[in-house]
């Protein structure tokens, strides 16, 4: 009891910036259906080049004939998995009309890094059931075929420095994918990106690297690897993807009569949101070393 002191609100909640959910795209849902997973065509096209071999010239004389147009565009059937998250509390039924506005505000506390860390883990509820994640080194596969999780490319290992690092991750980014992709970090790599320059904001407010493609600074990313062992000291892992996407449900706040422990008069308010998020066509990743340049 607050005795002869005032009752007053504790201060607002802020999410961090430049966070998962804020950094994808939000396709309008159909109807609720995609609470159960989503399936997609993915479609990552390396493309090529030909030539008109009677209007062609090489300095040398005239061009062979061209081979001939073969496919360029890789097509895989894809799958998202849902996961939910919550935050339940107890509290006194006295002022229960405020009990589903604090499980909300609970809720919006935590979301956010919940949401990162079974994206970045794969791990709902104690179990590796979120598909796809990012720490990943082995396919999945469902009972219909369908890709639900890539296997993770390492293409720097061994703590380089930072700038090497994402230079050969965002190479191998252009070479996978052509467009904006996304670089995904742990908020204790967001310093060693700033020392060594490769972080700022674009005109919009976005976190963006010196080669355009977006940050997105996980508050619930762990930094681990592939295999999903943490990083060594001084170092963490950081990933590349395609662009991601997703779909949540609305705030489902459970309804006073049945949170009612009327054996303790205790409510058991409980607040929860669904989500599925899915990428496309690449997933990479590098090992860096954290701290800033030396020379």
């Amino acid at each position: 009891m607050a005795g002869a002191r005032q009752i007053v609100d504790p201060p607002a909640f802020t999410a961090l910036p430049h966070g998962l959910w804020d950094s994808i795209q939000h396709p309008t849902p159909n109807g609720s259906h995609w609470q159960q997973g989503i399936t997609w065509i993915e479609r990552c096209p390396t493309g090529d080049t030909t030539y008109d071999e009677c209007l062609s010239v090489t300095g040398t004389g005239a061009p062979a004939a061209p081979a001939a147009k073969t496919g360029n565009v890789d097509q895989t059937t894809r799958g998202a998995t849902p996961f939910t998250v919550y935050a339940q509390f107890e509290c006194s039924s006295v002022g229960v009309g405020d009990a589903a506005t604090v499980g909300a505000d609970a809720l919006a506390r935590v979301e956010q890094r919940q949401v990162e860390t079974a994206f970045w883990t794969g791990v709902a509820g104690g179990q590796p059931v979120a598909f796809p994640h990012l720490a990943a080194d082995a396919e999945v596969v469902d009972s219909q075929d369908i890709v639900l999780q890539p296997t993770a490319s390492p293409v720097v290992t061994g703590g380089a420095d930072v700038a090497h690092a994402l230079g050969a991750l965002e190479q191998s980014l252009a070479t996978c994918y052509a467009g904006q992709g996304l670089i995904h970090v742990p908020r204790s790599a967001l310093p060693t990106l700033a020392a060594w320059k490769l972080a700022r904001l674009d005109d919009e407010g976005r976190l963006v690297t010196p080669g355009g493609n977006r940050i997105i600074a996980g508050t619930g990313y762990t930094g681990s690897g592939p295999d999903g062992v943490a990083a060594a000291a001084g170092t963490s892992w950081i990933y590349a993807t395609g662009p991601a996407f997703g779909y949540r449900s609305d705030t489902y706040v459970s309804p006073v009569r049945e949170s009612l422990n009327r054996a303790t008069n205790t409510l058991h308010m409980l607040a929860e949101r669904t989500y599925v998020i899915g990428f496309t066509c690449c997933l990479l990743a590098a090992h860096i070393a954290l701290g800033v340049p030396t020379e």
